[in-house]
């Protein structure tokens, strides 16, 4: 027979518990595989810094100005700014994951950073779209 009235304590637990401790576990979850990728595309987007970087300073300084080289300086412009947001944000995510026990109090800053990161990620991406759509658009026009 069940008796109701005589529950045994075993599987109760206080009202406060303590989540740092959780906290320092899940900052320690994360995947090493998240970690490799992160800093393979932080590598990939220093490489693209400076392939973008040379061909800014090879159009903007050493080239003589026609239409075309200034979309294509606009368009390594746009590309140059879009990789150096993308390794800021992953610079972010890096730092977050190495010292997340220390950094929880700054988390909301973090999301800040964050935000405006990718926002101004997307607008750089959307103006290289446009680039490339305008750079299109001026050579079909010029073959007709």
């Amino acid at each position: 027979e069940t008796n109701t009235t005589e529950l045994p304590l075993n599987y109760l637990t206080s009202e406060h518990e303590d989540y740092e401790e959780d906290l320092k576990y899940e900052c320690f979850r994360t995947s090493y595989g998240l970690t490799v990728f992160i800093s393979i595309c932080m590598g990939i987007s220093l490489c693209g810094l400076v392939g973008n970087g040379t061909v800014m300073w090879f159009l903007g300084f050493h080239m003589k100005q026609n239409p075309f080289t200034v979309y294509i300086l606009n368009l390594a412009v746009a590309d140059f700014s879009l990789l150096l947001l993308f390794f800021l944000l992953f610079s972010t995510v890096l730092s977050f994951i190495a010292f997340c026990s220390y950094l929880y109090n700054f988390i909301s800053f973090y999301l800040d950073v964050f935000f405006v990161i990718v926002f101004l990620s997307h607008f750089f991406d959307l103006s290289s779209l446009g680039l490339l759509t305008a750079i299109s658009v001026e050579r079909c026009v010029s073959v007709l």
